[in-house]
């Protein structure tokens, strides 16, 4: 079992629940702009965990749908970014497996449906 993130670090994710694909799709442009920003991927890596963890915590429905914004949220990034985000997604599997390898086969199952995830999954090391 994944491990539950009490403390509100995310709670921005939260207010996105019930917003237009569009509205969640910038907010997590936004979210991965700062993240990519961190100075270490090992701090990266732990700011990716939370948001991870918080997303688990939605209804199957409300996780596919703030997933597919992140996917296509994730492609939009320069390549820069995508690439200190993957790294820190490699680094974030080491730490909590079973939440990562949760989201990654969530984010397999819906990149097909958003244009260059294909690109993005190699990034990813999928």
């Amino acid at each position: 079992m994944a491990k539950l993130e009490e403390r509100p670090v995310d709670s921005g994710l939260w207010e996105n629940k019930g917003l237009d694909g569009a509205a969640a799709t910038e907010w997590w442009k936004k979210r991965f702009a700062l993240v990519a920003a961190v100075p270490s991927d090992v701090a990266r890596a732990g700011a990716l965990l939370p948001a991870l963890r918080q997303l688990s915590r939605f209804t199957a429905e409300e996780r596919r749908r703030l997933t597919k914004a992140r996917i296509q949220a994730f492609v939009a990034l320069p390549a820069d970014q995508r690439q200190r985000l993957a790294s820190a997604n490699a680094l974030a599997l080491a730490t909590d497996p079973e939440l990562v390898k949760s989201d990654d086969e969530l984010v397999a199952q819906l990149a097909p449906e958003v244009p260059g995830a294909q690109e993005m999954a190699r990034e990813r090391g999928a």
